[in-house]
């Protein structure tokens, strides 16, 4: 590609490519400096001048160096899925490498981003299951434990299906309120079970770790606004869960 004047239909073309691949990593749980780093390797590769700047709520690109291209693009829906983070850093590492030419990077990007989740909602729904009976045993050492909670992981997954739509934090406080009270009707049916266990198991899964992981990491790596921003929300997030369990726990002593 040329250098410094390069013609529009390519600064496009460029643009597009990490417009989608910065899209990509930022939605799935990608850090910043991962998202900037991989713009930057992009443009470095098409030898074009690119300037990114990325927070957990936007991403805005400047393609070129004489004659440019500005896109800003919205972040609204946050997930997690580091396989497709994996896919976009090995694309933007053949590219820059020059073992995989443009279009052929695009499109793969394209496909991408386009991809359904790695699995199945009948995997996910069964793999969150899993892990909080995994995580009741393991607390209470006791394998009958394991059956409320294999049950707590499915209403929780099926709660946030339910509550998609829903402003993040609310989502989050109405998933931690149902497992509480799915744990206070499992104590009034079974009082020999251990409350807390029920409860632990069934929010640990939504727990910030990762966002919490990445705004340390965005802070370390200088990103102070997106560090700041990512820590705040895991703080939010914890709150909500906090403030959701604390209101399960109230309205089940009333009916207890």
């Amino acid at each position: 590609m040329p250098g410094r004047t390069c013609p529009k239909s390519t600064l496009r073309r460029v643009s597009s490519l990490c417009v989608k691949a910065s899209k990509i990593l930022m939605t799935s749980g990608a850090e910043t400096a991962r998202v900037e780093a991989t713009v930057e390797h992009i443009g470095r590769s098409c030898k074009v001048p690119v300037e990114s700047f990325a927070t957990p709520t936007g991403i805005t690109i400047t393609v070129g160096e004489d004659r440019t291209i500005t896109t800003v693009t919205r972040v609204k829906n946050r997930t997690i899925d580091l396989s497709k983070v994996i896919e976009v850093n090995n694309i933007s590492r053949d590219l820059a490498m020059g073992k995989l030419p443009f279009q052929t990077a695009d499109k793969a990007v394209d496909d991408i981003l386009h991809k359904p989740h790695l699995y199945s909602s009948e995997i996910i729904y069964l793999g969150q299951a899993i892990c909080c009976a995994g995580f009741a045993i393991f607390i209470d050492g006791q394998l009958i434990t394991g059956l409320p909670a294999l049950i707590v992981g499915l209403l929780a997954k099926y709660t946030e299906k339910l509550c998609a739509n829903l402003a993040p934090f609310l989502f989050i406080f109405i998933n931690a309120l149902v497992v509480t009270l799915f744990a206070d009707l499992c104590c009034c049916l079974f009082p020999s079970m251990e409350h807390k266990t029920i409860v632990i198991a069934g929010i640990i899964p939504l727990l910030p770790g990762l966002s919490l992981t990445n705004a340390l990491a965005d802070l370390m790596e200088g990103e102070l606004v997106s560090g700041i921003a990512r820590t705040t929300d895991s703080l939010l997030t914890a709150a909500a869960l906090a403030a959701g369990a604390a209101v399960g726990i109230s309205l089940g002593s009333i009916f207890t």
